[in-house]
Formats: C-alpha cells, structure tokens, sequence
C-alpha cells in the first residue's frame, strides 16, 4: 500500500514539475508566454545580480528561446501548406491556360477557313443568300467564342502569375524562417553551454560568482576607457567594407553600433570590440554570424554583463588564450585561422581587441574593430602592448 502511495506521488510530481508541452498551445497562448517570459527577463535583469538571479534569467532565457523555435516552426509548417496549396492552384492554372489556348487555335483556325471559303459577293446571287447568311451567323458567334476565350486565357492567365508571384514570395519567407529558426537552435544549444560553463566555473558558490563579476566589471571598464579615449561610442555614418578579405566587422558599424549587449547597459559601439573580433574570426572559419546577433543571445556573456569570457566556438575548434608567441601567430595564419589579440593601451587605463589576419615575425596586417580594415599592426601596436592572445583553434 505504501509502495502504491509513494508510486503515486512521484507520478504527480512528474506532472507538477513537467515543462509544458509548447506545442499544444494555440498562436494566441504561446505569445502570451512570449511576452510574459521577456517581461520576466526584464525584472530579472533589473534584480540584484547574484548567481542565483542569474541562472533563473538563463533559464527564463532558454524558455523563451524555445517558445520562439516553437512558434517558428509553426510558421514553417503554416507557409509549407500554403506553398504547397498555391503549388496544387498554379497546376490546374497551368492546365485551364492549356486548354483554352487548344480551343482559341482551333476556333481560329475554324474561322479562317470558313472565310475563305465565302466569297465577298456572295450575297448577290439569290438562291445562294440564305445560305450565306447562315454560315455569317456562324462565323460571327465564332468570332465571338474565340474573343471570349481570348479573354477567358488572359484572365487565367493574369490569376496564373499572381499565384505564382503569392508563392514566390511565400517561398522567400519560408528560407528566411529556416535561417532565423537555425540561429534560433543555435542560440538555444549556446544557452544551455552557457549555464553549465556557469556552474562548473562557479562550483554553484555565490563568493566566487560575486568574485569574478567584480573581474568582468573591471575589464568592461578598461573598455569602456578605450572607446572614451579614442572619442566615445561613435557610430559611423554608414556601414564600412568587409576589407580586403570579406570578413571585417567594424563595433561602430551604424547596423549594430547602438545596440545593447544580452541583458547589460553596454552598446556594442562602446565595449563590443571582441564580440566583433569574434565574429571576424567566426567567419574566416565559415560560421558567419554576425555581431548584431551574437550580442543579441544573453547567453554568450556572463551575468547581466557585457562581458564575454570563454566563446563557443565552431564545431571542430577549441578556445585557447596564451601570452603572445609570434611563432603561434604565424602558424595559426599559416593554417588559415586568424589570431585575436587583447592590446593595452599606452596613454590610457584601457584595453581593445583586435583581429591579425595576415603576415609573419612579427609584421602584421590586422583588422582593428574600432580603426578599420587590413591597417599594420605596428602603425599603432607592438608587442609589448599586447596582455594575451585569443584562438580558436584545432
């Protein structure tokens, strides 16, 4: 009996503690829990940011996220059933525009050879006038069938390309749906990283937690002096070249220069130098995103923060920070990969990222997120000045 009690018990508290089933929602209720749940990020992200705070705005974050993948995927199989339907319309168009054609050519046809077999004066001769006006009145309603049936065809014709022009564009959104719904996945898969990288950091202990925010804190600062002494988060008037290689991604760029990083004050403008570097380095490797939607996932940084500390990178690759070494930048450009360096600044209490793309022993062409495009390392750089270098590695 008691086994019986306790059997059931466990039974309730899988039904209590079950996350609910998303997909049984109608459109209706899961925006309502969209809403609801970037209302709670909001309070979240304004509460005391412990360590406790902050794996319910994970967790409220990865909720969400999977309520957005959710109501994707519902658009998907919305705009499929409708693509699939203009599809089955366009076929039977295709077939009445058929058709009607066969039946214009023949009447066409029909009406040509019964001209040229009535001459012109026909109507003079008596005996042969009845039999002319018969075959007129033939032709006439021949001529009319085939204007009708010319307009019928153009008519079908003119529904023909408005369905196909309707699933054309239905096409379009559904790629672009794909795209934002494989983003979505990823973005959800970095989350879940996110907190365990959190945890295990931590060791769930709200001393340490405290201890490293107070460091992440400190470098956003260092940041925020770069940007202040090189003339403040200044965007740009309009969106810079990709540079010599496609792949620059400037932090001033107008595109994204004033957006907030995850759920902190800090615009990318202002201390979004690595998420650019980053970024950068994604590309080169061929997983594009860009810094507009890597700031845009809280689960990339840490705490309610701005600050990025270890970076998920690209399946196949692994992170690693070590101090600069010109032998393991020359063989990682060698390879094909470009190398993140974290420089301080000599006049100044601050920091900056910059990307080195090219070169050897020590001569450099970089990508520099708030200067620009394929600039030489050493017209504003050198060694000295460099904390630690960034790979993402093999």
């Amino acid at each position: 009996m008691l086994i019986k009690k306790v059997f059931v018990l466990f039974l309730a508290l899988i039904v209590i503690f079950s996350p609910v089933d998303v997909h049984a929602l109608s459109s209706e209720e899961l925006q309502q829990q969209i809403n609801e749940y970037i209302q709670k990020l909001k309070d979240l992200s304004n509460s005391k940011n412990t360590l406790a705070n902050q794996i319910k705005l994970l967790d409220s974050q990865y909720q969400l996220t999977l309520l957005k993948i959710n109501q994707t995927e519902t658009s998907i199989k919305t705009l499929e059933g409708e693509i699939n339907g203009l599809t089955i319309e366009i076929g039977k168009l295709e077939t009445q525009i058929n058709d009607l054609s066969e039946i214009y050519i023949n009447q066409t046809v029909q009406n040509y050879k019964l001209q040229k077999r009535i001459p012109s004066f026909a109507y003079l001769f008596s005996s042969t006038l009845n039999n002319f006006l018969k075959q007129h009145r033939y032709v006439s309603t021949l001529q009319t069938n085939s204007q009708n049936s010319l307009i019928n065809m153009e008519t079908v014709r003119a529904n023909y390309d408005k369905q196909k022009t309707a699933k054309e564009k239905k096409q379009n959104e559904l790629e672009i749906l794909k795209k934002t719904l494989a983003s979505q996945k990823a973005s959800l898969n970095s989350q879940k990283i996110s907190k365990n990288n959190l945890l295990e950091t931590t060791k769930n202990d709200e001393k340490k937690y405290q201890q490293m925010l107070a460091e992440a804190q400190s470098q956003l600062a260092s940041l925020r002096n770069f940007s202040s002494s090189v003339g403040g988060s200044t965007c740009l008037g309009s969106t810079p070249g990709g540079g010599s290689d496609g792949n620059f991604y400037s932090q001033r760029d107008p595109r994204w220069c004033s957006q907030y990083i995850g759920n902190s004050k800090d615009t990318i403008g202002s201390v979004g130098c690595y998420i650019n570097s980053i970024s950068m380095v994604f590309k080169k490797l061929g997983s594009d995103i860009s810094p507009s939607a890597y700031a845009a996932n809280p689960g990339n940084f840490w705490g309610n923060t701005a600050y990025m500390g270890t970076p998920n990178p690209p399946s196949g690759y692994t992170y690693k920070q070590i101090a600069y070494n010109s032998g393991s930048i020359d063989s990682e450009l060698q390879a094909g990969r470009y190398v993140i360096a974290q420089v301080k600044m000599s006049n100044v209490a601050g920091m900056h990222f910059i990307v080195i793309i090219s070169g050897s022993n020590g001569n450099y062409k970089i990508h520099d997120p708030w200067f620009g495009a394929d600039l030489n390392f050493s017209d504003r750089y050198s060694p000295a000045l460099v904390m630690s270098l960034r790979l993402i590695t093999k």
